[in-house]
This record gives structure tokens, sequence and C-alpha cells, in this order.
């Protein structure tokens, strides 16, 4: 799951992102409201856990703004515990509430309980368009674009590319596209799987002859893989910026203890005590960078 995490205190956000990062969430985080509007286009993050005003800016209704472009589910974090506040936040659009200081557990349960809202409305209303790195395909228009060039599939096609957009980066068996596309389990029909493929990847492929994209798992079917890696031998090396203490955590580093505020004899869900965000204690100088280009 991806997590766009904004807060104006650079301290609780670096709490907060090396905790969820620590936890295997896919997480990038913004301190202004240029930042957030960046990372909605970039990320397309399925969560949006931000203060309801940052820099004087309203940022539920700039998450309002961007969600024609991507639809996320935004989470208010918020220092109120009023009705007000509360109200205000649902009608302007937040899905949930929390308020600071809350325990890790907390947060938590609340991504999960969004995180099956998601799940429940996707299995109930599955999205016909699928888009996979640089291709995209509309299952129910029967169009493939690839690179923002549009194509037309036949509906076979269409089947048995969705089925492989939907599952990129996981291989189809054989036996599963044939039951996908054609409704029954059949060997014979592998001939006819094979064509199939060979005609997406001629409307894929740069070289249908060495495909990247759809690739052939020998013994076993296909994989749609998303990004073709290109190869280093004589690239220029690309430029490295100098990491802030977050872009620190993407290295897997531990979060600084001292940004972390303890209190005797609260747990959380996993067993450790004293960990609660939102609470201010006298810190050190170690917190992230405030330059948003980070």
């Amino acid at each position: 799951m991806k997590l766009l995490v904004a807060d104006s205190d650079a301290d609780q956000l670096a709490m907060e992102v090396g905790w969820l990062r620590a936890r295997g969430y896919e997480v990038k985080y913004a301190l202004s409201p240029e930042r957030i509007r960046s990372l909605w286009i970039e990320h397309r993050p399925d969560l949006a856990i931000v203060e309801p005003e940052i820099a004087g800016t309203d940022i539920l209704g700039l998450c309002r703004e961007m969600q024609p472009m991507h639809d996320a589910l935004v989470l208010a974090v918020c220092c109120e515990q009023d009705a007000g506040t509360y109200v205000r936040c649902l009608e302007s659009g937040a899905d949930a509430y929390l308020v600071k200081p809350f325990l890790p557990a907390m947060l938590l349960a609340h991504i999960h309980a969004l995180s099956r809202r998601v799940r429940n409305a996707l299995q109930q209303h599955p999205s016909s368009i699928v888009t996979v790195g640089p291709i995209c395909i509309d299952s129910l228009r029967h169009e493939l674009s690839v690179h923002g060039e549009l194509k037309t599939l036949t509906p076979t096609e269409s089947k048995l590319l969705y089925l492989l957009a939907v599952n990129a980066n996981n291989v189809c068996t054989l036996g599963q596209i044939v039951a996908h596309v054609w409704g029954y389990r059949d060997k014979a029909d592998t001939i006819l799987v094979k064509a199939h493929i060979r005609h997406l990847r001629e409307k894929i492929e740069r070289d249908p002859s060495n495909p990247r994209h759809i690739v052939t798992i020998p013994g076993s079917g296909y994989v749609l893989v998303p990004h073709v890696v290109q190869e280093a031998v004589g690239s220029a090396p690309a430029a490295v910026s100098e990491p802030t203490e977050l872009d620190l955590l993407d290295k897997d580093h531990d979060m600084p203890p001292v940004l972390m505020t303890h209190r005797p004899g609260i747990a959380d869900a996993a067993g450790s005590t004293g960990i609660e965000f939102g609470v201010h204690a006298p810190l050190r100088n170690t917190s992230i960078n405030h330059d948003t280009r980070s």
C-alpha cells in the first residue's frame, strides 16, 4: 500500500514515516502544499495521511482538487478533538479522522480499516482501466495505450492482457489464461494462447522477437513486467543529491531514537512500550531537512 504523509512538524513527520516504512509501507512525505501536489501525481498514493492545514493552505481542499487526477483516500490528523473539527474534516472530504497524540497501533488500525474499504470497493466495482508502467489497458473499450500511443485490441486480446495486467509481476499459468479467456481448461488451447501472446507483443514490444514486457516463464506461463531494466553499460551515472534524514530511512537505517516520545506503561499492538505520535519532547538537532525538495 502506497502512503503519502504530510505534516508541518518535521519531527512528527520523521517519526511517522520511519515507523511506517519499518512495517513495509511505501511512504513518501511532504512538508509543504507544493510537495503534496507533486507527490500526489508522481507517487499516486492509495492513502494520504495529512494535517487539515499546512502553511495557511487548506490541505483537505487541496486533496479534493487533486482527486479527479488520482483518487486516494484521506486520513485527517488533527490536534483538536472537538465535534466542530471532526465534522468539518469529514465534510471537507476526509475519509477518517485521528487526533494527536495517538499510539502507533491506532494509526495502523485506521490504515487497515481504510485498506479494507479500498479492497472491498475494488472487488465490487473492479476498474476496467489498468496501468502497468508504460502500458494502459481499457478492457471495456478494448483499447491499449503504450507510451501514449493508442492501439485497438480484439476482445480476446483485451481479456488476456487484462488478466496479465491485474497480475503484473506474477506468473499467469497457461491453465489460468485458458480458464479466464475461454472459460474452461484445455491444454490443447495453449497453442492458441501463444498466438494471442505473439499478437500482443507486436502491439506492445519495441522488438517482439525480444520481449521485455510480456515475458515467457518456461514450463509455467507468462508474466507482464511493468518496467524495462536499462543496461548500465555506457550510460551516464545519475546525479546524486545530498540525503536528508528521511532519505536515509529509504536505506533501511534505524529511525533516530530521539524522535520518539516515551510514555511509561503505554504499549502498542506490537508489544513495545512508550511510543506515542504527536507528543512534543526536547529533541536534539536531528530532525529532517525542511527543504521541500527532499
